[in-house]
């Protein structure tokens, strides 16, 4: 057969006509023109589409991101984006909560954790009746009605099965990597700590990180010399940032998970020793910028003291002021940035709810973090040993252990939206909402 045979040929009486002529060059005209006006965002467009369609088939992906993606507003490529990067991937996330409900894809939320939601929410809406700093106070509560709650509720739309927790994990730790190195590439002139300005944000995620590569390693043999290589590589650029919270956070977290994990399978001490043996070796390697160092150092020999000689400890004693004016009702939403301008919140999580939300908000979130620590403690139980939902359940411990110290030493209502959406993902999981098989075909 000939290639002409093969070569398309139009009927002899057929021909273009003049209207689709103009109507072609139309198009071509307006998109050449569409091009020139946006310039090189043109050249964006097709990845952005391409992002758009990754998360919305990786919504823990998106979640991760989501809970995270304040510490990339400060570079020049976030900035440069139409829109704000939390909006745009908080419409994304919505869109994916939105098509599983219709789906019907959603699980129910426990009953002790919608309750202490609810009260928060309700208290927080309620306060601005009587708050010193109602434009404030305003902002607060839309930011956590819209931006927090999002981070509360996507959980339940998102995570189905055990599996689906892991894959979560997976990608906060590759979050946690481009961070590292923009921490590393972005050191203080005057200090010489890594990350900047978001020093605390930048430790907080890298402990994580770390925690997840750690306990996980124990669990499957063949990635843990990566695993504990890479862990090791997040801890030291935390060190280097110089924020002793998350570092003291992330030893006690790891601590905790480790003597729950040893005291039901003894077996795991050879590992345990062998990655604090290498920890310990690679310590003295490891240099530290002179203030970051001399940071983590005060904090090691005197916690007590150091905390005294930190703003924070100011902070506590002016919280402590508000609540003895109303230890009941508190102070209203935003009201402790009346008695501190510059602060604006007491950098305590408990603090800020008891000062400005009053005892009952109090109360309930602390009743909801027992009942999970109790679940998860029991779930680890009664799992069976050396299975992957029994390792899943001590890295979420360890992770929610860490974020609920975290939470006591900065960040406010809505900077802790990643403790918000681990609290979420614990409750969930010590309901005993995630399936085991697959999900059916819809």
């Amino acid at each position: 057969m000939s290639s002409r045979a093969l070569t398309p040929r139009l009927p002899a009486n057929a021909h273009v006509a003049r209207g689709e002529v103009v109507l072609g060059l139309g198009v071509a005209f307006v998109a050449a023109a569409a091009a020139v006006m946006a310039g090189p965002i043109a050249v964006a467009i097709p990845v952005v589409f391409a992002a758009v369609a990754f998360f919305l088939r990786e919504p823990l992906a998106l979640l991760a991101l989501y809970l995270e993606v304040g510490l990339f507003k400060s570079e020049a490529v976030v900035k440069a984006l139409p829109v704000d990067a939390t909006l745009a991937l908080g419409l994304l996330l919505a869109l994916v909560c939105g098509v599983r409900l219709v789906t019907g894809r959603v699980r129910a939320v426990p009953y002790v954790f919608a309750l202490a939601v609810a009260v928060v929410g309700l208290s927080l809406a309620a306060s601005l009746a009587w708050t010193s700093a109602p434009a404030y106070g305003d902002q607060k509560v839309t930011t956590f009605l819209t931006v927090t709650m999002l981070a509360i509720g996507a959980p339940f739309f998102v995570f189905e099965r055990w599996e689906d927790l892991r894959r979560f994990f997976t990608w906060t730790v590759a979050v946690a990597v481009p961070v590292a190195v923009l921490a590393l590439s972005h050191p203080s002139r005057d200090t010489g700590r890594l990350a900047g300005d978001n020093t605390i944000g930048t430790s907080r995620l890298l402990c994580i990180g770390a925690l997840i590569l750690l306990i996980g390693a124990l669990g499957r043999s063949r990635w843990r010399l990566p695993a504990a290589a890479l862990a090791a590589g997040f801890i030291a650029v935390a060190a280097a940032v110089g924020s002793r919270g998350p570092i003291l956070s992330f030893g006690f977290a790891l601590a905790v998970t480790l003597a729950a994990w040893l005291f039901r399978t003894p077996r795991k001490v050879a590992p345990v020793l062998a990655i604090v043996a290498a920890s310990v070796a690679v310590v003295p390697f490891v240099s530290l910028p002179a203030t970051s160092s001399q940071r983590l150092s005060e904090a090691a020999r005197d916690p007590v003291a150091a905390f005294r000689e930190d703003d924070r400890y100011y902070l506590v004693q002016q919280a402590f002021q508000l609540i003895n004016r109303d230890p009941i009702r508190g102070g209203g939403v935003g009201a402790f940035s009346t008695v501190n301008p510059t602060a604006k919140w007491p950098h305590n999580l408990f603090l800020e709810l008891w000062a400005e939300l009053g005892l009952a908000a109090l109360v309930m979130v602390a009743a909801a973090i027992v009942a999970t620590l109790v679940g998860l403690f029991r779930l680890a139980w009664r799992l069976p040993g050396q299975s992957r939902e029994q390792e899943l359940v001590y890295i979420l411990l360890a992770v929610f252990v860490f974020n609920l110290l975290a939470v006591q030493v900065s960040g406010n209502i809505n900077d802790n939206r990643d403790f918000w959406g681990m609290l979420a993902i614990a409750s969930l999981v010590v309901a005993g909402r995630l399936d085991t098989r697959e999900p059916s075909p819809r």
